[in-house]
């Protein structure tokens, strides 16, 4: 909400460690001179190479028991409460020096899932972009976008806003890699600098309109962790013709009440202004039954109501699922 056998090694390493609470993967040293990322291979222990694939963790969201602790051991790497990296322990996402350790994990957590990663620079910051091809079709066909923002306020850790979106966009990313068959190619990208007026994602944005890339939908998840009145309702925010539908015919089974307002405080409206369909998807902040803890030093991992987030990221890969599924 506004207000890096080597590398590939390494980077499944990093992810690996995102199952296991006492474990962390490990990034580049801080550098606080710095805003971005050297491409040095990160220092680990070679695990053994395994040539066989893994076999599909889940045919479908519900199946995916994998997803609450997952999202678990990223939010606690971002928010904290256990180290990003070897001997880094992130207090907030707002300065140089920690969103480069953010974003280091971020792009092994998604290397890991066997994405192209990559780093896209722009004038003050740096998004972390993941692409997943198409299994049918053509590459260039009409691409299905996932983001969230990765920056946070300096006031807290921010594991509401937006942790929880970005570990909805990293369940994505090992959801729909692992879909038999893929229609459409997909973007997965984590924005820099959303806090500070939706920088990355205009960043992002600019560049779609460079390379004339045609996008199919555009779904931004952002601060999905809290359900004071126990309705399990999702916010879509200002929603393009035709996404509200689409989220209200996944929701309707599931029991989730789906409610489109208007709000563009997020990254979603980068798109929406440049003509993109997109929405916003949060908890229930222009309704008013949101965290309390937004923007403060209390938002923490201990905060997140993560059956909450589970059954809206459950919801979120029914979603994606069928628009990259023809």
């Amino acid at each position: 909400m506004r207000n890096a056998v080597a590398w590939v090694l390494a980077s499944i390493v990093g992810l690996a460690a995102c199952d296991a609470p006492n474990s962390a993967p490990r990034a580049p040293a801080v550098d606080a001179a710095t805003s971005a990322p050297t491409d040095a291979p990160i220092a680990v222990d070679a695990p053994a190479v395994v040539d066989a694939p893994a076999p599909r963790e889940c045919d479908t969201p519900d199946a995916c028991a994998w997803i609450e602790s997952y999202q678990r051991a990223v939010i606690g790497r971002l928010a904290g409460r256990e180290e990003v990296s070897a001997g880094v322990t992130l207090a907030h996402r707002a300065s140089v020096a920690e969103r480069l350790a953010a974003r280091a994990y971020l792009r092994d957590a998604l290397a890991a899932r066997g994405l192209d990663v990559s780093l896209r620079a722009y004038a003050t910051g740096q998004n972390v972009v993941a692409h997943l091809p198409p299994t049918t079709g053509a590459a260039t066909a009409a691409r299905v976008v996932v983001g969230a923002h990765y920056d946070s306020v300096a006031a807290g850790p921010g594991a509401a806003d937006d942790g929880t979106g970005v570990a909805i966009v990293l369940a994505a990313a090992r959801y729909l890699a692992e879909l038999p068959r893929r229609d459409r190619p997909v973007d997965f990208v984590l924005f820099d600098q959303e806090e500070i007026g939706l920088v990355g994602s205009a960043a992002y944005v600019s560049a779609l309109l460079e390379q004339g890339a045609a996008v199919d939908s555009v779904h931004c998840f952002d601060m999905v962790s809290f359900d004071g009145d126990g309705d399990g309702a999702v916010e879509l925010w200002s929603p393009a013709a035709g996404l509200e539908d689409l989220y209200r015919l996944h929701g309707t089974p599931r029991g989730i009440p789906v409610h489109a307002v208007t709000f563009a405080s997020s990254d979603h409206q980068s798109f929406l202004r440049r003509g993109f369909a997109a929405v916003g998807v949060g908890e229930e902040f222009v309704g008013g039954d949101h965290t309390p803890h937004y923007h403060r030093a209390t938002d923490t991992f201990d905060r997140i109501d993560f059956d909450y987030l589970g059954r809206i990221t459950r919801l979120a890969l029914d979603v994606l699922a069928d628009r990259v599924v023809d």
